[in-house]
């Protein structure tokens, strides 16, 4: 009994656990309930999960962005004037633009960095919310929580992948983004709209799933925890958009999520 209960523990404190995926989907509170249990790291799971497949979702959308830069190129009108100098400077730049420097590499890092960035500021914003409202819970937990809440994301990658395979066009717009026009004033709120999707609220009901056995606090004060770090996460991941429409009327579609 004594070595069945130590296979047991030896099972349940390994930080690789692929075979807790599909039962987040199928039985997520159960599977939540779990996961919020373990007092050690079993975060990383869900993040390689999630980030395998943005790197498939990068290289599917770099032959799509470098055609569609390449069609959209646009010859200046005077170009016949320039001097040969100037003309190869034009090439030079028009071909480093359809690079793989910045089809493929460019926009693969950086969709990881966002993963990561936003499991780690959710974490420490859920961490401190529920500490602030009373829990007594390790941080490790919160990690953990918000890791395997993300899984819904993994499913959004596996849809866009498929989309641009069918109609090899890129995702344009994220989210509820597209009923609002992403410049000027509306910048900032086209930027939280990008955050909203049937993913993300499936992540909320994940995360409230979580939360109470996580804290231990009443459902009021658990929850309300966790819909300021989820709000803060949305606001955070609004910025960028928001700027990049200031300075150069531009937007960036997506943010953090």
């Amino acid at each position: 009994m004594d070595s069945v209960a130590m296979q047991s523990t030896d099972s349940s404190a390994r930080r690789f656990r692929l075979d807790w995926v599909l039962p987040t989907f199928l039985r997520p509170k159960t599977a939540i309930q779990n996961i919020v249990a373990q007092e050690k790291p079993v975060w990383l799971t869900p993040l390689l999960v999630l980030s395998v497949l943005v790197i498939l979702s990068g290289i599917v959308a770099g032959p799509i962005r470098q055609n569609t830069i390449i069609s959209s190129a646009v010859t200046p009108d005077n170009f016949q004037y320039l001097t040969p100098d100037q003309q190869a400077q034009f090439r030079v730049a028009q071909s480093s633009q359809s690079s793989a420097l910045f089809t493929f590499i460019f926009p693969i890092v950086s969709s990881l960095l966002g993963i990561w960035i936003t499991w780690f500021i959710l974490s420490i914003v859920l961490h401190l919310s529920l500490t602030l409202t009373g829990s007594r819970a390790y941080s490790v937990r919160s990690y953990n929580l918000v890791a395997w809440t993300m899984l819904p994301l993994a499913v959004r990658q596996v849809v866009q992948i498929l989309v641009m395979l069918f109609t090899n066009t890129l995702i344009s717009a994220s989210g509820l983004s597209g009923f609002v026009a992403g410049v000027g004033g509306l910048a900032f709120f086209s930027g939280i709209l990008a955050q909203i999707d049937i993913y993300f609220i499936w992540q909320f009901s994940l995360l409230f799933y979580g939360v109470l056995p996580l804290s231990g606090l009443t459902r009021g004060k658990a929850w309300g925890a966790t819909a300021f770090a989820l709000a803060v996460l949305i606001l955070l991941a609004a910025t960028p958009q928001f700027i990049s429409s200031l300075f150069s009327g531009m937007a960036f579609g997506g943010g953090l999520f």
